[in-house]
């Protein structure tokens, strides 16, 4: 999961986005019936975000084309999908209204524990959630609670030696028994469990 900017609240509304490098790259303004029209650096408008039927936001370029949509999570962060229901990343709330983004696509602690999101290891995991846990509705309950929940407990000790330890040994065990029951560890894309 690798740091991919911030954004924080202005005056009056405004929120303003910087980079991982602390450059800005745009800014959004409220709208007069909620959600928000967005900037890019030069002032030129990209496009616009409308609040969701049950929280979260709706993402349209400047033509009015649906590019994403934000889902609310757990301790007011966000997770962010493209189009076609793909996680392309998270958002999680900093001091005094900001946000820390991230580009996780999902499986946070076995990322943050192997270091990428495409590796043998997470693969299997994938599969296993899209072609298992996902096929019944106590797996996708789960699913959803793990999403809701991961992204925080990484962030707060993610960074930390104890934590990636022990759930290293945890992993390993459980993709080694995945692997042996016939899961595949060979490049995976992910497919859309909600459906």
């Amino acid at each position: 999961m690798a740091y991919k900017g911030r954004s924080e609240q202005g005056l009056f509304g405004t929120v303003h986005h910087y980079d991982e490098h602390g450059k800005k790259i745009g800014r959004s303004e409220p709208g007069l019936f909620g959600g928000y029209t967005n900037y890019d650096a030069k002032g030129n408008k990209i496009g616009y975000s409308d609040p969701g039927l049950f929280g979260g936001y709706n993402h349209y370029d400047n033509k009015g084309n649906k590019i994403g949509y934000s889902d609310p999570s757990l301790f007011g962060s966000y997770h962010h999908r493209d189009s076609n229901g793909k996680i392309t990343g998270s958002s999680d709330p900093g001091m005094f209204g900001s946000y820390h983004h991230s580009d996780s696509q999902g499986c946070y602690v076995a990322t943050c524990v192997y270091g990428s999101y495409d590796c043998p290891q997470v693969w299997t995991l994938r599969r296993f959630r899209d072609n298992t846990l996902a096929e019944t509705m106590l797996g996708r309950a789960f699913i959803r609670t793990y999403y809701a929940i991961s992204p925080t407990i990484v962030k707060w000790f993610g960074k930390t030696e104890w934590f990636k330890k022990m759930w290293h040994g945890v992993l390993d065990n459980m993709v080694q028994r995945l692997n042996d029951n016939g899961v595949e560890d060979t490049p995976y894309n992910d497919r859309d469990w909600r459906k």
